[in-house]
């Protein structure tokens, strides 16, 4: 296994071991985490509805490293669409299936475990079949050139005119945002229970890995993929939403 991949697996373990608590801390521990979920939903409402209406079908979307599914929730509640999931827990992706089908039953369209490190966590998708890639907080675990390799994959997987919308952290130069965010979550995760709080923290203090660089960075990345309008819709701190288009 190369250095990257065993890195990524540290992380998959991570949220592995804590799929149970994940939902109780995200909420209540990381900033602005409800409102970057509903922002996403808005993003998927404002670009797809309209289409989707035009073209009297529903939308296809990949949630790419699922977790327990609270963004496909979050579109769901927004626009009528079909869900995929995908994430390298197995946990976390039996999880989503529970929720988004409890709520939405006809809206699951499939999921898969995979590693998002790998190479083939797209195989079997066929290319330009969906309208959104939706990842959220996720694709920040990715080393830089598997952070690349993913997004060139997603762009493949939309179709024209498709978006993708990546929820992720950043890091400036002579900013003390990313300080600041970390900060305010210790803060936000003592009002917890402390056995919980300790031992996800813990976790997440021990295996979990991040690989973060500027917005401008990460934009010209997009671009070069070859997507188009990339923009930044929110930021809270370091933490930002940003969305491209696939050109029509």
């Amino acid at each position: 296994m190369t250095e990257d991949l065993m890195i990524e697996a540290s992380t998959i373990s991570c949220y592995d071991a804590h799929a149970t608590a994940y939902d109780r801390y995200q909420f209540a521990a990381v900033p602005g985490y409800s409102v970057m979920l509903d922002l996403v939903g808005d993003a998927c409402k404002r670009y797809l509805v309209p289409k989707m209406l035009a073209a009297k079908a529903e939308a296809k979307i990949i949630d790419l490293g699922c977790g327990t599914g609270n963004a496909s929730l979050a579109v769901l509640k927004k626009c009528p669409a079909k869900v995929f999931l995908i994430d390298g827990s197995e946990r976390m992706v039996n999880v989503a299936v529970e929720k988004v089908s409890g709520s939405y039953p006809q809206s699951l369209l499939g999921n898969r475990i995979a590693d998002l490190s790998g190479e083939d966590w797209d195989n079997g998708l066929a290319d330009g079949a969906f309208d959104v890639v939706v990842s959220t907080l996720v694709l920040e675990h990715l080393p830089f050139p598997r952070y690349k390799a993913a997004i060139a994959k997603c762009f493949r997987l939309l179709k024209p005119g498709g978006w993708l919308l990546g929820a992720e952290g950043y890091v400036e130069e002579e900013s003390d945002m990313q300080e600041w965010f970390f900060e305010e979550m210790e803060s936000r995760r003592k009002g917890l229970d402390s056995e919980l709080s300790d031992y996800v923290a813990g976790l997440r203090n021990e295996q979990e890995t991040h690989y973060y660089c500027s917005k401008n960075v990460k934009a010209r990345w997009w671009n070069e993929a070859g997507f188009e309008r990339v923009n930044m819709l929110w930021q809270y701190l370091c933490i930002g939403l940003m969305a491209g288009r696939k050109p029509l």
